[in-house]
């Protein structure tokens, strides 16, 4: 045996220290029926939390009962009123575990590298955001939707929730942020058709009324200036493309031009096609 072999064996072990963990981010969900979905996405938020509250609008189906089986899950439960109340009910009346909380819906799913990027961002020190938008891969007939949904959509996703709240509107409300808000790159996937058509249709009428009194509204105010389109916050952009568009007549017909053929829907094959049927009767 040579001495560089006597001098290995004897030598005492170092101390290695292991790479300190990075904290967890908090996780809700706003839930009303989803027992089709919610098990899914519960199960796809693994290593992002260990704190995920459910605000339930007193679901009838099976969508507590099965969230009661899942570690680290606080049931909430409150009527639905307006979707504006709802959600700054479940950022500022809840006591969360994190700084950081994730805003996840019941028919999305978080992947790996989503949950890695997140997981980094929220507790780098040199970040100066409160608040951070994501994409997301809408998928129908078994295929992502990139182009009749007019990808790519940005939805502010994690948040610091004292900085945030959300603005009075009946649908489709828009976070007020106080603060700097910044992008990630991963995307979450939303599977907004899980639950079969006829529970899409039932959703989006809901929706589409409340959408018919925003649009009575605007149509009462003055034009929205042509400037607000180019602002740099997209959210903001599609808000006054959206507040144009309510003063414009066959709006079906010209939604289903601008995602079919404009906006190349015809890519995604028969599913775009579907699609974009749907989307223009919204």
């Amino acid at each position: 045996m040579t001495s560089t072999n006597k001098l290995r064996m004897t030598e005492p072990p170092r101390n290695i220290e292991a790479p300190p963990a990075r904290e967890l981010v908090s996780v809700l969900i706003l839930t009303k029926n989803e027992a089709r979905n919610i098990a899914e996405c519960l199960a796809s938020l693994s290593g992002l939390t260990d704190d995920i509250v459910i605000l339930d609008s007193l679901s009838t189906d099976q969508t507590v009962l099965i969230a009661r089986g899942f570690p680290n899950v606080r049931i909430l439960e409150r009527p639905f009123d307006t979707e504006w109340r709802q959600r700054n009910h479940g950022l500022h009346a809840v006591v969360f575990k994190h700084k950081w909380v994730y805003i996840c819906d019941a028919d999305e799913r978080v992947p790996r590298e989503l949950i890695d990027e997140i997981l980094t961002t929220a507790h780098d020190p040199a970040r100066s955001a409160v608040a951070y938008r994501l994409r997301y891969k809408n998928m129908y007939m078994g295929r992502w939707i990139k182009h009749a949904s007019s990808y790519p959509v940005w939805i502010m996703r994690l948040v610091q929730p004292n900085r945030v709240s959300y603005e009075m509107r009946e649908t489709n409300v828009h976070p007020i942020v106080d603060g700097p808000v910044a992008e990630l790159r991963e995307h979450f996937v939303h599977y907004s058709f899980n639950t079969g058509l006829k529970k899409w249709f039932e959703k989006h009428n809901f929706y589409s009324t409340r959408e018919a009194i925003e649009g009575v509204k605007a149509r009462r105010l003055p034009w929205p200036p042509l400037r607000t389109l180019l602002k740099g916050d997209p959210s903001q952009r599609r808000r006054a493309l959206k507040n144009l568009s309510y003063r414009v007549n066959a709006r079906a017909m010209l939604r289903f031009i601008y995602c079919y053929l404009i906006g190349v829907g015809w890519l995604d094959g028969r599913a775009g096609l579907h699609y974009c049927f749907m989307i223009s009767m919204y």
